[in-house]
């Protein structure tokens, strides 16, 4: 194979990825010879990303390790940073936080070495992520402003999308609905600045929570709506569930709750199949005030303690403690109940 060839394969499979096409990535690269796609750190790199974002975590993770082996041989300290990032966002996805974090700051410091803006951005972008999870919303900003600057300073549009994504959910949790919109449809533009379908659709399904919580119920299920078309048309099944859980969320908010518990019910599964524990925890916690309101208190008090224990294993203390609160008030209520029949 000449090199002209190999490097528009390279390129190509670049820009599937810049753009969210993380299947078309996959079906490129699966029918190439394996040893190609291994010789090349970058490819290697690439492919796991793909395999990691459609669901594909134990396959992502080898491509990954591939990327890093080559890059280390080859003494390309840029991508082994980058790929350390990537290690590092796989294990969030697993649900090993703690071992995320030593990827993360691994990667960081050798993308500072570097100057490398766009990683340095990346990896700041998932210990806010990681902050934000753990409920620490002030140190999650602080991460996020560091990411945004990395990313202006690259001329990132997909990056800054995603950070303004992350801002919208952070500012979401903490009350200030005027700055999680603003927030959300910056994310959105600046998605459509870079072209990447998936980021698209991950700000439409984040925009549609912050409606959700602005009371904007409609509105907010035409934007989910908007978000599973996109992931309808790349064939992301992993995103797709993660705006179904969104779109349960909506048909509760419309109290249409038979509705709302099978889409719930419908995503829980997938995130088992999947293997995405934050997700897990996100359904069963979304889906058991549903099934409380349907009188179906034994199933609605199971599946909050099944939720609880991801968020507690995910160090999501603040979810935890409300799931606390929610499965007090549903046990004291059942005890009222058998109280009151004697």
């Amino acid at each position: 194979m000449n090199i002209e060839h190999s490097l528009a394969i390279l390129n190509q499979a670049r820009n599937l990825s810049d753009t969210g096409r993380h299947g078309e990535v996959i079906e490129l690269l699966g029918t190439r010879r394996v040893s190609e796609v291994e010789r090349s750190p970058t490819l290697a790199l690439v492919y796991g990303i793909a395999y990691g974002r459609r669901g594909h975590r134990g396959e992502g993770r080898h491509w990954v390790e591939v990327a890093l082996t080559r890059s280390r041989q080859r003494g390309d300290r840029t991508i082994e940073a980058r790929a350390l990032n990537v290690r590092g966002a796989l294990e969030i996805e697993a649900g090993c936080v703690d071992d995320a974090v030593g990827f993360i700051n691994e990667a960081l410091a050798k993308a500072k070495l570097e100057g490398d803006h766009s990683t340095v951005g990346r990896c700041s972008n998932n210990l806010g992520t990681i902050a934000a999870l753990r409920g620490d919303y002030g140190r999650a900003i602080g991460a996020y402003t560091m990411a945004l600057a990395s990313f202006q300073r690259a001329g990132l549009h997909q990056g800054i999308g995603e950070i303004q994504h992350n801002l919208a959910f952070t500012y979401r949790e903490q009350g200030d609905l005027e700055s999680a919109l603003q927030a959300a449809d910056r994310a959105i533009e600046e998605a459509q600045a870079s072209g990447d379908l998936t980021l698209e659709a991950l700000a439409r399904g984040g925009r549609a929570e912050v409606l959700l919580a602005c009371g904007e119920v409609e509105v907010a299920r035409r934007e989910v709506e908007r978000a599973l078309g996109i992931r309808e048309e790349l064939g992301d099944v992993v995103g797709q569930a993660e705006d179904l859980r969104v779109l349960g969320r909506v048909e509760e908010a419309s109290q249409r709750l038979e509705e709302a518990a099978q889409i719930l019910r419908g995503v829980l599964r997938r995130a088992e199949e999947y293997g995405r524990p934050l997700l897990m925890a996100q359904a069963g916690r979304d889906l058991a005030p549903v099934l409380d309101q349907l009188g179906e208190r034994k199933a609605a008090l199971e599946i909050a303690c099944v939720a609880r224990g991801h968020f507690r294993s995910l160090g999501a203390e603040v979810q935890a403690k409300w799931l606390d609160g929610f499965i007090s008030t549903v046990r004291s209520r059942g005890r009222r109940r058998r109280e009151d029949s004697l």
